[in-house]
């Protein structure tokens, strides 16, 4: 992501998070294949509704207005994805969903965090990647 072509909305969220050096929360969880969405590029843009799990054909997905959305190092054979979305009310809510290919709504979910303030978002992208580390995968972070 280059600094000067993503909004001023991503790079506050990216900001928040740490940033993306070696302290922030993007390298701890293993962030790549970044996206983001957001329709404003200048100024603060919030999203007009709540982010929300939905489900189409039977796949499970979040469905989001603002926010940014990164694979992370999961357990093996699943791709495990984060999602920060920015909220209409000015919190975050931070997902962290497994892609398999019988992805469920009711299954993908593996940690959900609303009402996230600015100045908690980074311990909360670390303490949900610790816990579904040790919870789905015996503690063990894969490197590859």
């Amino acid at each position: 992501m280059k600094p000067n072509t993503v909004p001023d909305t991503v790079q506050a969220i990216i900001a928040q998070a740490g940033g993306l050096g070696l302290s922030g929360a993007f390298v701890y969880v293993g962030a790549h294949e970044t996206t983001y969405r957001c329709a404003e590029v200048h100024g603060e843009y919030r999203s007009s509704y709540l982010s929300r799990l939905v489900s189409q054909h039977g796949i499970g997905s979040v469905d989001f207005d603002v926010g940014v959305k990164f694979k992370v190092n999961g357990k093996r054979g699943r791709d495990w994805a984060m999602i920060i979305t920015y909220e209409p009310n000015d919190t975050y809510t931070v997902w962290l969903v497994e892609g398999h290919q019988n992805r469920k709504p009711d299954s993908m979910v593996l940690a959900c965090h609303r009402d996230v303030y600015c100045d908690m978002l980074r311990w909360v992208i670390e303490r949900t990647y610790d816990d579904a580390i040790r919870e789905h995968n015996e503690g063990w972070i894969p490197l590859s």
